[in-house]
């Protein structure tokens, strides 16, 4: 089975790389990897290595480059998703999902709504580790090597103020003017910067939805079913991702 190893760029010079802490523990104490041996290692910055091992200790290994890809199984299009926070474990579920699936950065969102809130800078920096953590083992397993960027917390209106440095934005809506995919000839172009934005299950505001598409951000629908707003992320994130021809 192929595997993807991970370490942080500044890991890594010219022609030499090191791996520490629990990820060196894994590969020596648990898969048994030894020096002499071959591994493949991403840095999160769209670049694989094929490594071979050249010294090894507890909680640490080195190894020399033999070869280096860039941007493998990575989607030719940069897709950010704009999700409010779910509650409980769903959140988890969905950033280890839309990595899976190709996304390039998910950006927690709180609306109206939304009913998980942040009481203090602490609780929310213990939620962006624990998700960052949850995208590094996602993209290992995905064998991508560009590790999403998750974060920071933003408000609605502030996300709002960012919606032109995309090519196309995009708010998940059961309004009756709400698109369809299918008819939108912005995303027939191939849009190099895409940003969804999904809401809780209350839904947004009209307020919120009015706001959004003074910014010229398209409403789109998701069907006729009534769906959990962990579930309308990955959908739609997975959608667009097959009409810009990624998962075709």
């Amino acid at each position: 089975m192929i595997t993807n190893f991970y370490t942080k760029s500044e890991n890594i010079e010219k022609d030499t790389m090191r791996i520490e802490g629990e990820e060196a523990k894994h590969i020596l104490s648990v898969l048994r990897y030894k020096a002499g041996d071959l591994i493949d290692v991403v840095d999160g910055c769209g670049n694989r290595y094929r490594v071979n091992i050249t010294f090894t200790e507890r909680n640490n290994l080195e190894g020399r480059i033999l070869s280096q890809v860039r941007k493998e199984n990575e989607p030719i299009c940069n897709l950010t998703l704009a999700q409010s926070v779910c509650k409980g474990y769903k959140m988890d579920w969905l950033i280890e999902k839309c990595v899976e699936i190709g996304v390039n950065s998910v950006i927690p969102l709180v609306t109206e709504r939304t009913e998980v809130r942040f009481g203090n800078p602490r609780q929310e920096k213990s939620k962006l580790v624990r998700w960052e953590r949850i995208a590094i083992g996602s993209m290992k397993q995905s064998l991508r090597c560009y590790l999403p960027k998750i974060g920071p917390v933003v408000g609605f209106t502030d996300l709002l103020r960012d919606v032109k440095k995309h090519d196309l934005a995009m708010i998940a809506s059961p309004e009756s003017r709400s698109k369809n995919l299918d008819d939108l000839e912005a995303l027939k172009d191939q849009p190099k910067n895409t940003l969804l934005i999904v809401g809780p299950e209350a839904g947004f505001s009209p307020d919120e939805l009015s706001q959004a598409e003074q910014r010229g951000v398209v409403p789109v629908s998701l069907g006729v079913r009534r769906l959990r707003s962990e579930t309308a992320g990955v959908l739609f994130s997975g959608l667009v991702l097959h009409h810009l021809k990624d998962l075709a």
